[in-house]
C-alpha cells in the first residue's frame, strides 16, 4: 500500500498540521502581544524621557535659551526611536527643534501595516517655583525603528515557537503512533490472518492494556462479528451443499426421466428451451432457434391442430390445465412422444404473457402402454383377441348389426379331449397344440371374421354381414375340418376334434354380448353332449339346460364343500354259490333341496370341472375305512372296487396319492381294487399305461369297466397290468334271444379265462342271465337281480352273518 494512503500516515499528517496550526495561531497571537506591549514600552520611555526633560526645558523655555534647549534635545535623540523633537515657547514661537531622516529599512512595509505611522507625543513645560506654564515639549517617533525592533523580538518568538511546535508534533506523531497506530495495525494484521472461510474459528486476542477502551471495545466487536460471520457462513455453506444436492439431484431427474424445461414470452414470441430438452431432440446447442414457431414446426401434424388448439384455449382461461401427450420430430427424423406440463403467469387483467412449464420424453411410457394395452386385450400365447377384446368387438358389430340391419353369428369352439392331452402331456404340449389350432381357426375363417380365445382350449370366431344363417354352419364346417387334421406338436401326432356352437343375432330383439356368448356356450355343450366333432344352433330350450347345468355346478362346488355326498355299496357274487365275494363302491349325493342326483348327471361336470380328483379320492378314502370298520368289529373284509377316471390316471402325482391314502388308513393293498372303462382306458393307452403299473405294483388289483364297447386286442390285453374284466352290461340284456350276443358274451368269458383273469358280468337283473353266465363258467355277477347299491349298514344286515359274508338273494327290482 503507498504510503500517502496508510492511515498511519495520514494520522501523523493531520497531526503535524494541527500542531502547526496551533503553534501559529499561538505565535502569531504572542507577536501582536509582543507588538503591543513594545509600543507600549515605547510610549513609556517616551514619556520618561520628556519628564525627564520637562523641567530643563521648561528652564529654557522660560528664559528663553536657546542653547539650553538644543541641549535638551540633544539628550532626547539619545533614544533611537525619536525622529523629530521641538521647544516651543508659551507664545508658540519655537525655541528650539532637532530633527533626523526617518530609518530606511526591509521592514518598512511591516511598520506601515502593523505600527502607526510617526506618533507625536506632547507635554507642557511648567515652571514649578511659579506654577506658571511656559511653553509645550513635542516629540515624533519613527515607526519603523520600533518595527525592527519588533522583528527581532518576533524572530526569536517564531523561532522558539516553531522548535517548540516540531517537538510537539514529533512527540504527538511519536505518542499516536506507539498508542493507536501501533495496536491498529497489530489488529489489522491480526484481521489479515483471520481464515475467510472459517472466520469463528480463530478470533482475536485483546491486549491487556487495552482491555478496558476503545481498542478492546472494537476487538470485542469484531470477535462477535466474526462469530456471527462464521454462523452465517456455515449457514451459507449448508445452504450451498444443499443447494448443489438439489441442483445435481434435479439434474440427475431431470436426465433421468428425459425432461426438459421450456419459457415462453407470449408478448415477444422468444421461448427457450433447456439444454437437456434440446439433447433430447438431437440437436446441438444453438441449432434450435428461440422463437415459439420453432416449436410448432417439429409437432407432428397429426397431434398439431389439437396441441395449438389446447394451447389457446388454455391461455384464454378456458381450460384449468395443460398437460398435453404429442409427438416431436427428432433430428434424425424419428418421432418422440413429449408429455408437456405447462403453467402461464397473468396480468392484471387477465391476459397470459408468459408460458413456461416441463417436457418428458414419454416414448418409452408409451411403448409400454402400447405394449400393456396389447397385452390387456390379446392372448399372450396365440395372440389372437382375448376375451375383454372380443366382447369389445362383438358390442361393435352388434351395434352396427342394429344400425346397418344386417346379421352376425359368433361361434363357440371348445376344442374334445384337450384336457386329457394337457393333463397327460403336459402344458408345454397343451400349448403347442393350441398355437397350432389357433392358426388353424384363423385359416379356416372369412379375412374380416374375428377370432378370439376365451381362455383355456375354448375360441370364439365373430363372423359378421352374414346373408344367411346356413353362412354360420358353412364358417363351422370349414372350422371343423380345418381341426380335425392331425397335427405335429413337438414330435407328437395329435388330434382332436371341436364342438362348435352358434348363435346368430340379426339385430333385432334385446340380446346383449352376455346373452350372446351364453347362447353360444349352451349350443356348444349341446355340440359336446352329442359327441363332439361338429356344430349345434342354439334354440331357446338351451337357456334352460345352460340355467340347470350352471346350477349343477354350483351346488356340486358347495356339495364337495360341506360334504353332502354318500357312499353305497353293491356286492358282486360268486355265479356258483351267490356269495358276496367283493364290492364296489358307488357314490350317491343327496342334495339338500333337489334330492338324490344321479351320478350320471354330476360325474361328467364333476370332471369338467375338476373336481372329479377329489371325489375319487375321497370315496377311495371312505371305502378303505370301511373295510378297517368292518376289520375292528371282527367282520369278513372284502375287496372294495373304485372308479377311477383317466383324469385321476394322467396325474403325475397319483400313485403317491394312493399310496398316501393306504397309509394314512393302514389299509391292506388286496382290500382296493381300481376299475377303468375300457373304452377311455384305450383311448389314453399310452398316457395312463405308466400308472395303471405302478398302481399294480402296489398290490392293488386292476379291472377293465363296460369291456367289449373299447377297441382291444387279445395281445394288448396281454400286456395290461389287469386282473380282471366287466362283461359290458350291452352284451347281457339279450343273451338268451339273440345268438350275437350270446357268442360275444361267451367269448369274453373264455377270453378272460384263457388270461387267467377274472370274469365280472355287470348289469344281471334276470335269472337267465345268471344261468348264461353258470353255463358259460363267468367267474362273477353283479346287479339288481343280486342287490341294488345300498349303505354299508343295509349290506350288513343282508349278507353279513356271524362275521361272514352270505348269499342271500334280493328279489327282483323292477
Amino acid at each position: 500500500m503507498p504510503l500517502r494512503k496508510r492511515l498511519s500516515y495520514k494520522q501523523a499528517r493531520n497531526t503535524v498540521l494541527l500542531t502547526l496550526l496551533l503553534g501559529l495561531v499561538l505565535t502569531t497571537g504572542q507577536v501582536f502581544v509582543g507588538l503591543f506591549q513594545l509600543e507600549q514600552r515605547s510610549d513609556e520611555l517616551v514619556g520618561q524621557f520628556l519628564k525627564t526633560m520637562q523641567e530643563p526645558a521648561a528652564e529654557a523655555a522660560y528664559t528663553f535659551d536657546r542653547a539650553l534647549a538644543s541641549r535638551v534635545l540633544n539628550g532626547l535623540f539619545e533614544h533611537r526611536p525619536i525622529r523629530r523633537a521641538e521647544i516651543r515657547d508659551d507664545f508658540g514661537a519655537t525655541l528650539a527643534m532637532q530633527e533626523r531622516p526617518p530609518a530606511v529599512g526591509r521592514l518598512g512595509w511591516l511598520a506601515d501595516l502593523l505600527i502607526q505611522p510617526d506618533r507625536s507625543h506632547s507635554i507642557p513645560l511648567v515652571v514649578a517655583r511659579r506654577m506658571q506654564t511656559v511653553g509645550e515639549l513635542r516629540v515624533t517617533i519613527d515607526h519603523t525603528v520600533i518595527a525592527e525592533e519588533f522583528s527581532s523580538r518576533a524572530s526569536v518568538l517564531i523561532g522558539a515557537g516553531a522548535l517548540w511546535t516540531a517537538g510537539l508534533a514529533v512527540i504527538l506523531v511519536v505518542m499516536f503512533y506507539l498508542s493507536v497506530t501501533q495496536p491498529f495495525l497489530r489488529l489489522s494484521t491480526a484481521v489479515a490472518g483471520v481464515d475467510p472461510d472459517r472466520p469463528a474459528d480463530q478470533l482475536l486476542p485483546i491486549p491487556r492494556e487495552h482491555a478496558e477502551d476503545e481498542l478492546g471495545i472494537l476487538v470485542r466487536s469484531i470477535n462477535r462479528l466474526l462469530l456471527r460471520l462464521g454462523h452465517t457462513l456455515e449457514r451459507h455453506k449448508e445452504a450451498e451443499v444443499a443447494l448443489r444436492d438439489s441442483e445435481g439431484r434435479l439434474k440427475l431427474a431431470v436426465t433421468a426421466t428425459r425432461s426438459g424445461v421450456w419459457d415462453a414470452d407470449l408478448r415477444t414470441g422468444a421461448s427457450w428451451w433447456s439444454p437437456e430438452f434440446i439433447d433430447m431432440l438431437g440437436y446441438d446447442p444453438g441449432e434450435l432457434a428461440g422463437r415459439i414457431g420453432t416449436w410448432e414446426s417439429l409437432i407432428h401434424p397429426d397431434d398439431l391442430p389439437w396441441t395449438m388448439d389446447l394451447v389457446d384455449r388454455y391461455l384464454r382461461g378456458e381450460v384449468s390445465e395443460y398437460e398435453p401427450v404429442y409427438r416431436m420430430k427428432r433430428k434424425d427424423g424419428s418421432w418422440m412422444w413429449i408429455e408437456a406440463k405447462g403453467r402461464c403467469l397473468r396480468d392484471s387483467l387477465g391476459e397470459a404473457y408468459r408460458f413456461t412449464g416441463t417436457m418428458a420424453d414419454v416414448t418409452e411410457r408409451k411403448r409400454f402402454e402400447e405394449q400393456l394395452m396389447y397385452m390387456a386385450t390379446h392372448d399372450p400365447l396365440t395372440g389372437l383377441p382375448n376375451r375383454t377384446l372380443v366382447q369389445d368387438r362383438l358390442s361393435h358389430a352388434m351395434g352396427l348389426c342394429r344400425q346397418k340391419g344386417t346379421r352376425l353369428a359368433i361361434l363357440f369352439i371348445d376344442l374334445d379331449r384337450f384336457k386329457l392331452i394337457n393333463d397327460s402331456l403336459g402344458h408345454n404340449i397343451g400349448d403347442g397344440l393350441l398355437k397350432v389350432i389357433a392358426k388353424a381357426i384363423v385359416g379356416a375363417v372369412r379375412p374380416t371374421d374375428t377370432v378370439g380365445r376365451l381362455g383355456g382350449d375354448e375360441f370364439l370366431v365373430i363372423a359378421e354381414d352374414l346373408g344367411d344363417p346356413q353362412d354360420a354352419a358353412r364358417i363351422a364346417g370349414a372350422i371343423t375340418a380345418a381341426v380335425s387334421k392331425p397335427v405335429m406338436v413337438q414330435e407328437r401326432s395329435l388330434f382332436v376334434t371341436p364342438s362348435i356352437g352358434i348363435s346368430v343375432y340379426d339385430g333385432s330383439g334385446s340380446s346383449d354380448v352376455p346373452a350372446m356368448l351364453r347362447h353360444a356356450d349352451s349350443a356348444m355343450y349341446r355340440a359336446k353332449a352329442g359327441g363332439g366333432n361338429g356344430y349345434r344352433f342354439f334354440v331357446p330350450e338351451m337357456n334352460a339346460e345352460a340355467v340347470a347345468r350352471l346350477a349343477l355346478e354350483n351346488s356340486l362346488r358347495e356339495a364337495v364343500e360341506t360334504g353332502q355326498f354318500l357312499v353305497y355299496y353293491q356286492p358282486k357274487v360268486d355265479v356258483a354259490t351267490l356269495r358276496p365275494v367283493g364290492l364296489e363302491a358307488l357314490i350317491r349325493w343327496k342334495h339338500p333341496e333337489r334330492g338324490w342326483v344321479s351320478p350320471a348327471a354330476f360325474i361328467p361336470v364333476a370332471e369338467e370341472m375338476g373336481l372329479i380328483n377329489v371325489i375319487g379320492e375321497w370315496v377311495m378314502t371312505q371305502a378303505l375305512r370301511q373295510v378297517a370298520e368292518w376289520e375292528g368289529r371282527g367282520i369278513e373284509p372284502l375287496p372294495i372296487a373304485v372308479n377311477i377316471s383317466v383324469r385321476q390316471l394322467i396325474d403325475r402325482s397319483v400313485v403317491e396319492t394312493v399310496r398316501g391314502i393306504l397309509f394314512a388308513e393302514g389299509a391292506n393293498p388286496r382290500w382296493l381294487d381300481l376299475e377303468i372303462t375300457e373304452s377311455i382306458m384305450m383311448d389314453n393307452l399310452e398316457t395312463i399305461v405308466d400308472a395303471l403299473r405302478a398302481l399294480r405294483d402296489l398290490g392293488l388289483r386292476i379291472a377293465v369297466d363296460d369291456f367289449g364297447t373299447g377297441h382291444s386286442s387279445l395281445a394288448l390285453l396281454r400286456s395290461l397290468p389287469i386282473t380282471s374284466l366287466k362283461v359290458d352290461r350291452s352284451f347281457l340284456n339279450d343273451v338268451t334271444t339273440k345268438a350275437d350276443d350270446a357268442a360275444i358274451a361267451a367269448t369274453i368269458i373264455a377270453m378272460g379265462q384263457k388270461l387267467g383273469l377274472t370274469v365280472v358280468a355287470e348289469g344281471i337283473e334276470r335269472d337267465d342271465q345268471l344261468d348264461f353266465l353258470r353255463d358259460h363258467g363267468c367267474h362273477q355277477a353283479q346287479g339288481f337281480l343280486i342287490a341294488r347299491p345300498m349303505p354299508a349298514d343295509a349290506l350288513e344286515r343282508r349278507f353279513v352273518r356271524n362275521g361272514r359274508w352270505v348269499a342271500e338273494v334280493e328279489p327282483a327290482a323292477v
